[in-house]
């Protein structure tokens, strides 16, 4: 599970988890139970398990927004993307049916990451942007970096560069905005600056992917000896990784 994602369960479950108050009905408290604990399990990627709590939440309390939105969370962990979109429009629905932003900010933002997943690059953006903009939303620095992914993977450099900006305006230290900031910059060919923004990653995230990058740049400013040592840490590490694979055809010439 990417950090991201992990971060969007995470603020679901915290949604979830702030809904219950003392004046709740038995029922509504049990869905929220429920809830949190599918979101819980979707968090350590069980998601047949979190997919039967989340269900009886929902069974508890149809119109439960955090279960709703779990729901797409299991099905983007599985694969149906189609699927996924469909659970996150529905939770999206919920919240502005009850007229309450709670909650609304992390499910807009897993509705846009799954949008761009499929492609749907200017309206993933638009959810993207709207989950920032809700007043009083404490993390808007996660869709935000989302959409900086989203437009760098579409090649708009320009728009990945305000976004990625705007991120870590409000969260100076945030791994995975500077790893996109660092991707960037790697596109534009600023490698000083990308292998910056990497030092800085790597002392918050050694992910698979900011190893790779990290080989990648230190092999474009003449640094072997470093991007040895990146490439061996990454294979030693996460032998498993796809960027493993990535890494070693970049090696051997092949784009």
């Amino acid at each position: 599970m990417t950090r991201l994602l992990q971060l969007s369960f995470v603020l679901l479950l915290a949604a979830c988890a702030s809904g219950g108050g003392s004046g709740v009905p038995q029922p509504e408290k049990a869905a929220d139970s429920h809830a949190g604990a599918g979101l819980y399990l979707i968090g350590v990627g069980r998601f047949s398990e979190a997919r039967e709590r989340l269900e009886r939440a929902l069974e508890l309390d149809p119109q439960h927004p955090q279960a709703t939105a779990g729901m797409g969370l299991v099905a983007e962990g599985v694969g149906d993307l189609d699927r996924a979109v469909e659970y996150h429009r529905a939770a999206v629905g919920l919240v502005e049916e009850a007229g309450s932003d709670q909650g609304r900010g992390p499910i807009l933002n897993n509705l846009g990451r799954v949008l761009c997943r499929l492609d749907q690059v200017d309206e993933a953006l638009q959810e993207l942007e709207s989950a920032a903009g809700i007043t009083g939303y404490p993390s808007r620095h996660v869709p935000l970096t989302n959409a900086a992914r989203c437009a760098l993977g579409a090649g708009r450099l320009e728009e990945a560069g305000e976004f990625v900006d705007s991120a870590l305006a409000h969260v100076q230290e945030f791994a995975p905005a500077l790893l996109v900031r660092a991707e960037l910059r790697f596109e534009q060919e600023r490698f000083a600056a990308a292998a910056e923004d990497l030092d800085r990653v790597r002392e918050l995230d050694r992910s698979p992917r900011s190893l790779y990058f990290s080989a990648r740049v230190a092999e474009e400013l003449g640094q072997s000896e470093a991007a040895e040592a990146f490439s061996d840490e990454l294979s030693e590490r996460f032998p498993q990784s796809d960027y493993v694979g990535r890494l070693k055809a970049n090696e051997g010439g092949t784009p």
